[in-house]
């Protein structure tokens, strides 16, 4: 009996101890905010046959490729699902395997951060998705799902912001 009691009041005193001391730990949010590509889908492309696509993302004047990780871009087919890392491939997609995106991270303080899913043409690089962030300092992951069906093409954009410390 003296154990349970001793077993109880010890889970009284953490219990009290937590809610004098501000309850669960708290995290503090990252200055930081770090761009995770998780997947995009071409439903309907802009050209016949294939669209060369790459995303980059745009901050203070300066744009970085995410994807591909080198310079170029990647061939997609209509209903092609490109898979980097997050959830998986909706039904009814062409899965296009497994791809790696550069994950660059940037100061979380207002600034504009575009992140873009641009097709390369001849006549110039057309931008499918366009998505504008002004990050501010987060302690929990954003998820961020747009999706463009207009001018003949029917794309979606899968990513996530992460604080990064």
């Amino acid at each position: 009996m003296h154990r349970l009691l001793t077993r109880a009041s010890l889970s009284v005193a953490i219990i009290i101890g937590s809610l004098l001391t501000g309850g669960a730990a708290y995290a503090e949010p990252a200055p930081m905010v770090r761009v995770v590509l998780e997947s995009f889908t071409a439903y309907d492309l802009e050209e016949s046959g294939h669209d060369e696509v790459y995303v980059i993302a745009q901050y203070q004047g300066k744009a970085r490729q995410l994807f591909p990780t080198n310079t170029g871009e990647l061939s997609v087919a209509r209903n092609d699902c490109i898979y980097i890392s997050g959830d998986s491939c909706p039904a009814g997609t062409n899965h296009r395997g497994y791809y790696s995106a550069h994950k660059p991270s940037y100061t979380a303080n207002g600034t504009l951060l575009m992140v873009a899913l641009r097709e390369d043409d001849i006549a110039g690089d057309d931008t499918l998705i366009n998505v504008p962030l002004w990050p501010e300092p987060i302690s929990e992951t954003q998820y961020f799902r747009e999706e463009a069906n207009i001018n003949g093409y029917h794309y979606t954009l899968n990513f996530r912001l992460e604080p990064s410390y």
